[in-house]
């Protein structure tokens, strides 16, 4: 109770999420209950707080993003599909903020995969953008928003997918944006990033009409200052690594094993790093991320305790299935 006010049970109603086991788990998960409890306290749950989140998509600009510099072209792609920033705020993926965005899919991510994102996500500040989406559309905006995003396997991206506006890179694990698949999400994934000030703030801008993509393209820049650049293409970061070792008898091992990764015959990322560091050799830290993202294994042949949702889910007539019903479908840990 706080004061004569009834605390709202916390629950995951079909209009935030389509997903069974997500409603099921979701009520009893300390940052989907967090952001749960503020947005109650500020709108409700009624049929108003649901048009508001059906309304709104975030935005999640990570680390590779920044490093290749792709806002540049995020920004007016998402404003070409009708999405226009309303709010935004910093903040910094640490080991503890990756493993709980992704806590009910990456029991099917590869050890090797797990420490590639470990390299990959607290390297720099990223940009949380809430966008409201001024298309009418049947289904939630986030709905929409994933779809554009495009798919985690670089194979499957196509050049009206979000994640093909970085450039040459590709690798499964360099995803370069994450974007709530349902509205629930957006609500659990604020619990996740941000302390309660900050969620309410953010919350409060559900409804806003303003647009602020002058401020978020200023945000970007800053960011961008901050997080050296880089191409992320491995085959040119090995080649930075090869140039180091000219003259040097000592480099014998590492020049092998250089050849048998170019070769095809090797995939081992680790010795590769452990040698050159070994050497003392100056290889950045991003070169070292395009070496690892290529190389290493994605995921184990295991379903995810809560499978991605797709806009089909959302398409009107779809059945709401229950948790022990949904069908699976097909999910890359850190791609989200």
């Amino acid at each position: 109770m706080t004061g004569d006010r009834p605390e709202t049970a916390c629950v995951v109603p079909e209009w935030l999420s389509r997903e069974g086991r997500k409603r099921d788990i979701y009520p009893g998960d300390p940052y989907y209950r967090d952001a749960w409890d503020d947005l109650t306290a500020l709108l409700g749950a009624g049929r108003d707080t649901a048009e508001r989140l059906h309304r709104v998509a975030p935005l999640i600009v990570k680390a590779d993003m920044v490093a290749v510099r792709g806002g540049a072209g995020l920004l007016p792609a998402v404003r070409a599909a009708g999405f226009v920033p309303v709010a935004w705020s910093r903040f910094r993926f640490n080991r503890h903020i990756t493993r709980e965005l992704w806590r009910y899919q990456l029991n099917i991510a590869t050890r090797e995969r797990i420490d590639v994102m470990d390299m990959i996500m607290p390297v720099g500040e990223s940009l949380y953008i809430l966008l409201r989406d001024t298309v009418e559309s049947e289904v939630p905006a986030t709905a929409r928003l994933s779809e554009m995003k495009g798919p985690t396997r670089p194979e499957d991206r196509e050049p009206h997918h979000l994640r093909w506006v970085p450039g040459a890179a590709r690798a499964s694990v360099l995803t370069y944006i994450h974007v709530s698949d349902e509205p629930a999400d957006i609500l659990r994934e604020l619990g996740v990033f941000f302390d309660g000030p900050e969620r309410r703030r953010l919350l409060a801008a559900l409804d806003s009409r303003q647009d602020v993509t002058r401020q978020v393209r200023a945000a970007l820049a800053d960011v961008e200052a901050g997080t050296e650049a880089s191409d992320l293409c491995w085959q040119p970061a090995l080649d930075r690594l090869e140039a180091q070792l000219s003259g040097r008898p000592d480099g014998a091992e590492l020049a092998a094993l250089l050849q048998r990764v170019r070769s095809g015959r090797s995939k081992d990322w680790r010795s590769l790093l452990a040698l050159a560091d070994a050497l003392g050799l100056r290889w950045s830290h991003w070169d070292r991320v395009a070496v690892a993202a290529q190389l290493s294994a994605r995921h184990l042949a295991a379903e995810p305790v809560i499978p991605d949702v797709n806009r089909s889910f959302w398409s009107p007539g779809s059945p709401v299935p229950a948790g022990d019903r949904i069908p699976a479908v097909p999910v890359d840990p850190g791609g989200g």
